[in-house]
């Protein structure tokens, strides 16, 4: 999920003024990648792209229970209702049914989220999901990406505003090139005495996490 050359621009000028932008994420299942990816990159990507959004990226989930080998789409847009007309009109394009079909791929489920604080750049090979309950807040961002950054090249809070009936009220997401350094400065976060006064303040706990491998 890093940042598409060409829209990194508009993403930080977004976080400059402070407005809040919103993650569109797509959990799909497929029989054939190759074909998802090169669909997802000839058509997908480009539409995306032109209906104004930030951030377009792809990749597949290695270790999460039983989303292993699924794909998640992510598109990152400034209004929930853009990204909900833009989901329609992807959706609805010509050929698009079609090519689905032809790639044995269907949607599992879309939820869209709130980025209430991020740090660093979506820049790695993989991307770690951490799923939260409680209440989601920015209170302690700094001291997050104080820790993280010995591991991560950019750490992501995110907000529920849709995810159908979930045990979970918001996300972060860590981007690494290694997991095993992102796993201790996350040990790292969660041991520091500020950092949990400001969780347990909030009933706040990480309550599942999945890792996947950035495609495109």
């Amino acid at each position: 999920m890093s940042r598409n050359s060409g829209q990194h621009l508009a993403a930080y000028e977004w976080e400059k003024v402070g407005l809040v932008t919103f993650i569109m994420a797509t959990i799909a299942a497929t029989q054939d990648r190759a074909g998802f990816l090169e669909g997802f990159e000839a058509n997908v990507k480009p539409r995306a792209t032109e209906l104004g959004s930030l951030d377009t990226s792809v990749g597949q989930f290695v270790m999460g229970g039983e989303m292993a080998g699924l794909m998640g789409i992510s598109m990152e847009w400034d209004s929930v209702d853009a990204a909900l007309e833009a989901s329609e009109t992807i959706m609805s394009q010509p050929g698009g049914r079609d090519r689905m079909a032809n790639t044995g791929s269907s949607i599992v489920r879309r939820s869209i989220m709130e980025n209430i604080a991020e740090n660093g750049q979506r820049e790695g090979k993989y991307l770690s999901c951490t799923y939260l309950t409680g209440t989601i807040t920015d209170e302690g961002t700094d001291l997050s990406w104080k820790h993280a950054q010995s591991g991560a090249n950019g750490f992501m809070t995110c907000r529920v505003v849709a995810a159908g009936m979930a045990g979970w009220t918001g996300a972060a997401f860590a981007w690494t090139d290694s997991v095993d350094a992102m796993n201790v400065s996350r040990a790292s976060m969660l041991a520091d005495p500020e950092m949990m006064q400001i969780m347990s303040k909030n009933d706040m706990r990480p309550v599942g996490r999945v890792i996947m491998r950035q495609l495109a």
